[in-house]
């Protein structure tokens, strides 16, 4: 386990382990000119503050274990610039100013009758 320290491109970290620096290069991740910045940007955002397993060149972040190299690689970087939209208020009961339905008798089940067993 090594500690996040900071990025240097779209496809390199600096981690901190056994109070030494040491760079990574990410394996297996090719990040188009026009998405360095964001990619950069999505690097700092997932990683900092936080630790990371290191494994010849792909980096795991603690303690979730996601999978930077893969979320690079599949353009996850470019989902950061969505904004949401908040549709309205999460509300699990009625609505207030619906009328409740009107409470129903329980349900009476009639019991088996009791057979007596001959030997």
């Amino acid at each position: 386990m090594a500690r996040f320290s900071k990025v240097i491109d779209s496809r390199t970290i600096v981690v901190e382990r056994s109070g030494s620096t040491e760079v990574v290069h990410l394996a297996n991740v090719a990040i188009p000119a026009a998405d360095e910045q964001a990619a950069r940007d999505y690097l700092t955002d997932k990683l900092t503050g936080s630790f990371v397993y290191v494994e010849n060149g792909n980096v795991y972040r603690s303690p979730d274990a996601l999978f930077i190299n893969r979320e690079l690689a599949y353009g996850a970087y470019a989902s950061t610039s969505v904004k949401m939209r908040v549709l309205g208020e999460a509300y699990s009961g009625p609505h207030p100013q619906q009328s409740a339905a009107p409470a129903r008798a329980p349900v009476q089940v009639p019991k088996p009758a009791h057979r007596s067993r001959r030997r």
